[in-house]
């Protein structure tokens, strides 16, 4: 059963303030407290105070659900926090009230139906990212609507809202094309989603037309998190890897660790190689040089997510439907023309 900030405050010994400050991930709170606050909204879930009486009537409540399979792709990254920050502000635009649910593989679907039942959830986001086809199976029988957001499976019938990561990969590996390189290799997430199979297809899709085909020597595996990838791309390096003139990445946090490694090996960005990522997060104008990028509006995609849900609830949507956000390719200083 989902709680309140005031009762994950009581259970945390703190006050509402710093378990508002934590949720908001704001400065100024201790690791212990952060981790402690966390640890019961992971175990309880966290629901947003109802809508003010003077408000438009609360319309009902929404759940958005987080399904964790391993916590390597979903995190405490700027991508998610301006995801729910889109799915907040619509939710709160169309009078629902949201509530915050956290799902693994050990989630009882007895227990998520018995949670729904108790709260009066009148539709649920499920947010997906890390979720395998089989993972998503036993929620079709839930008998409210329910979108999932952030992947997508072509064998089950269901409501998707997702990012178009065919087009996205596809045109960063046409960029690269475009300035002249033919050597063009793939930073690639070691663990799989969805979301990285079609991004990879496009890269495939983009060297194909081109009469190209992806070279497995300049395909390199590294984990999704920019220590992971900075480890693992300093491991393949030692190891004197054949370069090409470019990689385009799985996402930004990959390709910012794999930076990280060929300039301490002396490689330079984007001299020797050049780099496309993809989600432009905050840090891709921070960092030298500044990474070209494919950019995601992840508070539209949240947005989307909750108008789409409602369309669900009010019955304007009976069919099956995959709404894909489009994406557009953001130049910076990380790519170089090849003569």
């Amino acid at each position: 059963m989902a709680v309140t900030i005031s009762e994950i405050a009581r259970k945390a010994n703190v006050s509402s303030a710093t378990v508002s400050m934590v949720l908001n991930n704001k400065p100024g709170i201790s690791m212990a407290t952060r981790e402690k606050v966390l640890k019961i909204v992971e175990e309880y879930g966290y629901s947003l105070p109802p809508l003010k009486k003077n408000n438009i009537k609360n319309k009902g409540k929404l759940q958005l659900a987080i399904y964790k399979k391993h916590s390597k792709v979903i995190g405490d990254t700027p991508f998610f926090q301006a995801l729910i920050e889109g799915i907040e502000s619509k939710a709160r635009h169309n009078s629902y009230q949201l509530t915050f649910k956290y799902l693994s593989d050990n989630s009882n679907i007895d227990s998520i139906v018995s949670d729904i039942k108790e709260n009066y959830i009148d539709g649920m986001i499920l947010l997906g990212t890390e979720m395998e086809e089989n993972d998503f199976e036993k929620f079709m029988s839930i008998d409210i609507p329910v979108l999932l957001l952030d992947s997508y499976f072509l064998n089950i019938n269901a409501n998707y809202v997702i990012i178009d990561n065919v087009s996205g990969v596809y045109k960063a590996t046409k960029h690269l094309l475009e300035h002249g390189h033919r050597k063009i290799g793939y930073l690639k997430s070691s663990v799989t989603i969805q979301n990285f199979k079609e991004r990879y297809e496009g890269y495939a899709k983009a060297l194909f037309e081109s009469g190209l085909t992806p070279d497995p020597a300049f395909t390199v595996d590294l984990l999704p998190t920019m220590d992971g990838a900075y480890e693992d791309m300093m491991r393949v390096l030692s190891g004197k890897l054949r370069l090409p003139t470019a990689f385009v990445a799985d996402n930004d946090i990959i390709a910012f660790g794999a930076i990280k490694a060929l300039k301490e090996n002396n490689i330079k960005i984007p001299d020797d190689v050049s780099v496309v990522g993809f989600d432009d997060m905050p840090f891709c104008t921070i960092i030298e040089p500044k990474l070209t990028t494919i950019n995601v509006d992840k508070n539209a995609l949240g947005q989307l997510a909750v108008d789409s849900l409602i369309q669900m609830i009010d019955g304007k949507k009976r069919i099956f439907f995959k709404t894909a956000l489009g994406v557009t390719l953001v130049q910076r200083d990380s790519v170089l023309p090849l003569k």
